[in-house]
């Protein structure tokens, strides 16, 4: 396969977390912009999940598209639109316009994802498909190490130049122009449309990770730059760290794997999550947040990783392509409802105090896990006696 084709795909992919972090260090400065608007603190925070529920609703629809016109225009159609929806901060100057322009960002997004995922399904056999979602998941990484860390900069002259950053894709276009084609063939199959039963609990731990997740980019700059008195660029180092262990540790994954169980390694991600919560609910200054990110880090490291693996686990091969519609529509609908769940304890607790209280619930989380796994050992080992 040629690498033009290969980098396309992968560059592709780091605009889905580009569309998410890139912004994380304006939120404080753009509520302090518009700080006349009620409610602007939870408004901006919006800002970052809206694409979310929009990639949601919209995925299915812009897989009919993908089916209807081909991978390419729809890709191509999303490319505009990232590009447009994306940077809308940079060159408007009203807030509820630009809440649009995210909106429409999630539109891209979504007829990106659909298209690009059918076009890795038409051009890749199965061996060739598994080395190239290593290298996705590491671009991925990389990706967000680096569009946080730009945004971060960005933001340190003014809130709206990391919208700039979603401007970048044209430069992709001569690449994926010359190198991507329309499929002869669309290799698609026809899928039960009703939701295995079974796959509840793997779809409730996708949502309800991802609302663990969101904690970080939609709640920690607040406290950072209210409660700590920093600045942007710091919000985008402490997120990029975390990250860094993110990626290391998902690396690890299949060592860990071949000696735990999928419950084993839950209660040991919400054990080390619960105390990356725990320090920064106890932190008094911006240094001991970067003690939290090897155990943040590693905590998402696996839990995303691990949730997938358990997924594909329990899904029959002919229902994969509609469960994994639901499962993506799970884990995005967790970023949009992140916010919204966390916003009431932040105004009752502060922002230390959700932490606080999120790192009890994590660890609870993780003895009642243990609980359980111990108690279906006791019984395996009784059966085997």
């Amino acid at each position: 396969m040629s690498k033009k084709i290969e980098i396309s795909l992968l560059l592709i992919a780091t605009m889905g977390v580009m569309s998410g972090i890139t912004i994380v260090a304006s939120l404080p400065l753009i509520s302090k912009t518009f700080s006349e608007i009620p409610n602007i603190e939870f408004l901006s925070k919006m800002m970052l999940t809206i694409p979310s529920i929009i990639i949601a609703i919209s995925a299915p629809i812009a897989g009919i598209l993908v089916d209807k016109y081909g991978r390419l225009k729809p890709l191509y159609a999303g490319m505009a639109l990232f590009v447009i929806g994306g940077s809308s901060g940079f060159y408007l100057d009203n807030f509820y316009y630009i809440l649009m322009g995210r909106a429409i960002l999630g539109i891209s997004v979504a007829l990106l994802m659909t298209s690009s995922t059918a076009l890795i399904g038409d051009y890749f056999d199965e061996e060739q498909r598994h080395r190239f979602m290593s290298m996705q998941g590491m671009s991925i990484a990389i990706g967000g190490i680096v569009f946080i860390t730009m945004g971060g900069l960005l933001a340190e002259w003014d809130w709206s130049y990391p919208f700039v950053v979603y401007a970048l894709p044209i430069l992709f276009i001569p690449l994926m122009i010359g190198a991507l084609y329309e499929p002869k063939v669309h290799k698609h199959t026809q899928t039960e449309s009703s939701m295995d039963g079974s796959l509840l609990s793997v779809y409730i731990t996708a949502f309800f990770s991802m609302v663990l997740f969101y904690m970080l980019p939609t709640q920690l700059p607040y406290l950072i730059i209210n409660s700590m008195h920093g600045d942007p660029k710091t919000i985008g180092f402490v997120i990029s760290i975390a990250m860094v262990f993110n990626a290391i540790t998902a690396r690890q994954y299949s060592r860990l794997k071949r000696r735990f169980s999928y419950m084993q390694i839950y209660i040991f991600t919400f054990a080390i999550f619960s105390i990356g919560l725990f320090i920064i609910s106890q932190a008094d200054g911006i240094s001991q947040l970067f003690y939290s990110t090897l155990f943040i880090g590693m905590g998402f490291g696996l839990i995303f990783v691990n949730t997938n693996s358990w997924f594909l686990s329990k899904v029959p091969p002919q229902k994969r392509g509609k469960a994994s519609g639901v499962l993506a529509s799970s884990f995005f609908l967790g970023q949009f409802s992140s916010p919204l769940i966390f916003q009431p304890i932040v105004d009752r607790y502060g922002i230390q105090g959700l932490f606080l209280i999120i790192s009890i619930v994590a660890i609870s989380l993780s003895i009642v896990l243990l609980i359980k796994d111990l108690k279906i050992d006791k019984h395996q080992r009784r059966e085997s006696e």
